[in-house]
């Protein structure tokens, strides 16, 4: 890829950006905030798509071909992630929006989600992110995706009763048990010896590493991709307070969706809507997660009207895997408070444990994926 057209990308982004963020702070009017959130969830989504960067081919490449470049250029984001995370998290109170990170109990329910949201994402052949992205291409097998992820997450919020009281921890930050600095440094010696593991088991294999900046200074389309994402996601957590999720829009958009068409479900006796409350009653215009995922599908949709993918062809066995796939994702996403963003992203940036322990059972729910992969999908 030359060289110009990721800087003019970025480039372009970033004014776009800022130009929105100078009217908001001017003139806080409520369909700027509005706009703003589309506008960085559109960023996201635009990076993702513009530079082919996914986290479920990522650990795929991983466990089959022992290629590594993604799961490096993930490592480096999540490294940038909670340098920039962690400011914002300490001196919160000095800031407006008061940023608040994503830090979880250790339920038995993360780690039991997390490998079921592997295996379904090798299945779908996409994660959370990853399907909104292709949702935003318009491969039709990613409609069929999200629709199942919404159905899974809604079965999960049904049963929340089922699997609440699971046994749990109370929740670990690195910055809470070791100051923000220490717990800095912490998590990124963690990132080292993961990337020093990665670089061994791929020269392993193949002999060398394919390297994430190259000796002419051309950084490597992924590496991009994970300094975007980690920079868009730092400037949600600054704007809204949150940093970036998805999962939870899955019960969201389903309590939505039974209202729509009548369905005989009186979802406002179940346990999650009665724990959610404040959250499912936002409307459409007022829920941070459900304007950023629906900015994410636009931003995509936005690079492939000028970067056309060619599509995915449609078979029974690939529609097998979207429904399949799908609804586990989307119980597992909100079994385990999270997917590969909420839960692994955006809580390794936030400093929380949790986010560790869903990675780690994530990556074995992945391998069985993989395995199952060529018989459904």
């Amino acid at each position: 890829m030359p060289t110009s057209k990721p800087s003019i990308f970025l480039i372009s982004t970033s004014l776009l950006f800022a130009t929105l963020i100078a009217a908001n702070n001017l003139l806080k009017e409520q369909t700027l905030v509005i706009a703003t959130l589309i506008t960085l969830g559109g960023l996201l989504g635009a990076t993702l798509n513009y530079f082919q960067f996914g986290f479920s081919s990522s650990f795929r490449s991983l466990l089959t071909d022992r290629k590594t470049a993604g799961m490096r250029a993930i490592i480096w984001m999540l490294a940038l992630a909670i340098i920039l995370f962690a400011p914002l998290l300490a001196f919160s109170e000095a800031i407006s929006t008061q940023p608040t990170g994503f830090i979880r109990t250790l339920s038995l329910a993360i780690p039991i989600g997390a490998f079921l949201f592997g295996i379904g994402m090798q299945i779908g052949c996409g994660c959370t992110s990853g399907t909104l992205n292709r949702v935003g291409q318009l491969q039709p097998l990613s409609f069929t995706t999200l629709f199942f992820m919404v159905i899974g997450g809604s079965v999960a919020a049904y049963t929340y009763s089922g699997w609440q009281h699971l046994p749990e921890l109370e929740p670990f930050a690195f910055q809470n048990q070791f100051g923000w600095v220490m717990g800095v440094v912490i998590q990124l010696s963690i990132l080292f010896l993961l990337y020093q593991w990665l670089n061994k088991i791929e020269r392993k294999r193949h002999t060398t590493v394919k390297p994430l900046i190259h000796p002419q200074r051309r950084w490597h389309p992924f590496l991009l991709a994970a300094f975007g994402l980690a920079t868009f996601n730092t400037l949600l957590l600054w704007i809204s307070g949150s940093p970036w999720s998805i999962s939870s829009i899955f019960p969201y958009w389903g309590t939505r969706l039974i209202d729509a068409l009548h369905l005989p479900i009186d979802w406002g006796f179940w346990d999650y809507a009665m724990e959610n409350s404040t959250h499912l009653a936002l409307g459409p215009f007022e829920n941070t997660v459900s304007l950023t995922t629906m900015g994410v599908i636009a931003g995509a949709f936005a690079v492939s009207l000028f970067k056309p993918r060619s599509k995915v062809p449609v078979n029974l066995k690939g529609v097998m895997g979207s429904v399949i796939g799908g609804t586990i994702m989307g119980f597992g996403a909100v079994m385990a408070s999270g997917c590969n963003i909420g839960a692994f992203f955006s809580g390794i940036a936030s400093g929380s444990l949790h986010g560790w322990v869903w990675f780690v059972f994530a990556l074995l729910g992945n391998g069985i994926g993989v395995y199952l992969r060529r018989y459904v999908a």
